[in-house]
């Protein structure tokens, strides 16, 4: 068997035990198909037992036994039509073509053995190569039998033979040809199903891959959100309580990280129930377009001089939603973490016919400070304004200036809108 051959074969198990597909039919049958080797040699000691015992009794029929040099190119033929036998499913146009030419030789023995072979190879040809190949050999094989009996060396047949000869020879081999096309027929269509079914299952195995990877991203994305938010708002207020010596203010700071642990501890537990099962996490409403002042609110309670500018007919996507509100989470709490002493800190939120553009600066940025993140913030932000369809950029415009600006379309493509309706509308975990 050729490498590509046994590759071909170690492939199609791997996607039968893959896919689990049944067990064919019949023991013999799948003995069968294991040991090819075994198989083609049973068939070549039963081809060369019939050749023998046919060949013999012509043999002595003529009386051909007196003549050695007959004798021996008749073992000859034999042998080499058994041995094209053998090799016939690895190489089965060179052993058609070796046995075609086999038969312009044997003419000159009383009996052409080599016919017995023909039907065994075309059959071959069509099963393991093509039909058209086989009816391309079938052809060489006619065309042959037919010129053979005119040689000048053919044996002198009796009247009428040579024609009956002929018809005898075409419809064997135009026998074992047809069988050929059938089981090759067979054979190719069940492999096609089986390189079908393995492709199905190679695509659906990367969609859910493809799907698991973009789950695991928006996981990451809500969870850096929730966290780094949450961990910002506490470290504030906390350096707030220990700064301040009015032990009021310090008791309503560390209410108010109480607040804001809770809260965190609470998104967490839900965002955690999602992934362990289906229905055990409740839903809460997602961000409409008064979740956005009152964010901005909690921030200048934090001390962060936050003004919100809102302008033009607002829109009730929550998903356009959702994306502005963690936008501005994201960016008024690197405001918050990074900033030193900011005079001002705009949110500017305009709507037009088409698309949403949302401006956040603040003027307390620090030049070439680094970060203290792994930057995972701004690739949340890229990466939820990119699945809108939108545009963001980020980063500083003067000398202590940092600005966000986001563009967001209002009329997302279809691609977009068939996949953010995949979820719930109005709901978050």
């Amino acid at each position: 068997m050729s490498p590509h051959q046994s590759t071909v074969g170690i492939d199609r198990d791997a996607t039968e035990a893959s896919l689990k597909l049944p067990r064919p039919p019949g023991v013999v049958r799948r003995w069968w198909t294991r040991h090819p080797w075994t198989a083609d040699a049973l068939i070549a000691a039963a081809y060369l037992v019939v050749a023998l015992s046919v060949s013999t009794v012509q043999w002595f029929d003529a009386d051909l036994v007196a003549r050695p040099s007959r004798v021996a190119l008749a073992v000859i033929v034999v042998g080499v039509s058994t041995i094209a036998v053998l090799f016939r499913r690895r190489r089965p146009l060179l052993m058609t073509s070796i046995v075609i030419a086999i038969g312009l030789v044997s003419i000159a023995l009383p009996a052409g053995v080599d016919a017995f072979a023909i039907p065994l190879l075309l059959y071959s040809v069509a099963v393991y190569r093509s039909v058209v190949l086989g009816w391309r050999a079938f052809a060489a094989s006619a065309v042959v039998s037919v010129l053979a009996s005119f040689l000048p060396w053919a044996a002198q047949p009796l009247p009428g033979e040579p024609v009956q000869s002929i018809i005898t020879v075409v419809l064997v081999a135009l026998f074992g040809l047809l069988i050929g096309i059938n089981v090759g027929n067979r054979k190719r269509y069940v492999e096609a199903l089986v390189d079908r079914a393995s492709q199905l299952a190679r695509e659906r195995d990367q969609q859910a891959q493809l799907a698991a990877v973009a789950e695991r991203t928006r996981i990451a994305r809500e969870m850096h959100d929730i966290v780094s938010h949450s961990l910002t708002v506490i470290v504030a207020l906390s350096e707030g309580a220990l700064a301040t010596k009015d032990v009021t203010a310090s008791r309503a700071a560390m209410t108010a990280v109480t607040d804001a642990a809770r809260t965190s501890l609470v998104d967490m537990r839900r965002m955690l129930g999602v992934l362990r099962e289906t229905g055990s996490a409740p839903l809460a409403p997602q961000p409409d377009a008064a979740s956005i002042p009152a964010l901005v609110e909690t921030f200048r309670g934090l001390g962060l001089p936050v003004a919100l500018t809102v302008s033009g007919p607002q829109t009730d996507d929550p998903s356009v939603l959702l994306a502005v509100h963690r936008i501005v989470q994201e960016s008024l709490t690197n405001a918050l973490r990074y900033s030193q002493r900011p005079s001002r800190v705009d949110v500017v939120l305009s709507a037009h016919p088409d698309h949403l553009e949302l401006i956040i600066e603040n003027d307390g940025s620090i030049p070439d400070a680094p970060s203290l993140g792994a930057g995972q913030g701004l690739l949340g932000l890229r990466e939820r304004v990119a699945f809108q369809g939108g545009e963001v950029t980020a980063g500083p415009v003067g000398d202590r200036l940092w600005r966000v600006q986001a563009t967001l379309p209002l009329n997302p493509s279809p691609a977009i809108r068939s996949t953010t309706s995949e979820r719930p509308r109005g709901t978050t975990p």
